[in-house]
This record gives C-alpha cells, structure tokens and sequence, in this order.
C-alpha cells in the first residue's frame, strides 16, 4: 500500500519540484534585466546635513523619446506639468541618501563635453529632503528653491571625479542645445555634492 501511494504521488511531487525550478530561474533572470549599469556617489555640502553621504544607482538611461517628451512638457507646459509628467516616468534607478527612504530617479541623461569630460543630469520626483527636511536645508544665507522635485547636475572629469549642484539652490531650465533639462548658469551655481565618483 506504502510502494503505491509513493508511486502516486511521485509525478505530482515531480512537478512540484519542477515548478519550484522554473520560478527559480525566472526570478533570476528577472533580477538579471535588473542590474545596476552605473553606480555614483557623493558627499552633500552646503546643507545642514552635510557630510550626508549620497548615493545613484541606474538601472537605465532614459530613452530619447523619454528626453525629448519631459524636455517638451517643461518648455511648453512649465513647472507644474513637468512636475506631473515626471512622476508618472518610469523609475531608471534610485537615489540614496541618510533619510529613511530612497528616491526614484524618474530621468536620467549623460553627454560628453568638448574636454572630455562628462555631464550627467538626474531629476527625482520628490525634492531631495522629502523624508527628513532638516538634511537639506541651505546653510548660511543661500535661499533655496521649493521645486516640488529634484534636479541633480553631475560633471566628471575625465578620470571619474567631480562635483554636483542642484535645483536646490539653481533654477532648472532647458538646454536646447544639448536636448535636455538642465541647471541654469552651472558655473555659478552652489555645489550640493563633492567627491563624486
């Protein structure tokens, strides 16, 4: 009686195991497409929570029609439109600071200047401080912007290394020339992030 119910349930049992497999593998492939293609970090200065470590990680770029159609709905429609249209984007990545909570990184655009080195754009569609306003406050007099997400202005020299500011303290505007949103006067502007690597 033993031998036949064993027999019974050995092809059940097989398929059980079988199926258990099959999710195995689908679930690491799932998590394969969903590798990190590019890793930053930081440090913020010039907030109240400095030396607050920051960290990107990127799932993707977005694509141009993604650019092209965010870089639209800022020219045409404005702030509260971009807004809007920022946080129904796909999230390419995460950005990571000391707060309880990460931010989904709703844009994500990387050139190369004429030296050689890199200018990499990422916009949130929380400002940065949304979990924990007292890191990212301006320190002395500088005056803050209340977008109500974050644009993130990477440049990299050459060797990997830079600095980053952001719409925290610089107005957000589009550069037409590169296709892309961006921060206004960049030279002038108040670094937010050192050590970026």
């Amino acid at each position: 009686m033993k031998a036949k119910t064993i027999l019974r349930r050995g092809p059940a049992l097989a398929l059980v195991v079988a199926g258990m497999f099959a999710a195995s593998m689908l679930t690491g492939a799932q998590a394969q497409t969903k590798q990190t293609i590019e890793h930053f970090t930081a440090t913020a200065v010039n907030v109240t929570g400095a030396p607050d470590p920051l960290k990107i990680d990127l799932l993707r770029w977005s694509t141009d029609a993604e650019r092209e159609q965010l870089l639209s709905v800022w020219s045409d429609k404005g702030e509260k439109e971009f807004a809007a249209a920022l946080s129904k984007a796909p999230s390419l990545g995460y950005l990571w600071t000391s707060e309880s909570a990460g931010y989904s990184v709703r844009y994500a655009y990387r050139t190369s200047m004429p030296d050689g080195s890199q200018r990499l754009i990422v916009a949130t569609d929380k400002p940065l401080g949304s979990w924990n306003p007292q890191i990212w406050k301006p320190t002395g007099s500088a005056k803050a912007n209340d977008y109500p997400f974050a644009v993130i202005e990477l440049r990299l020299k050459q060797r990997g290394i830079g600095e980053g500011k952001s719409s925290l303290f610089a107005k957000v505007t589009a550069d037409k020339a590169a296709k892309t949103i961006a921060l206004d006067n960049y030279p002038a502007a108040q670094v937010v992030l050192k050590d970026v690597k």
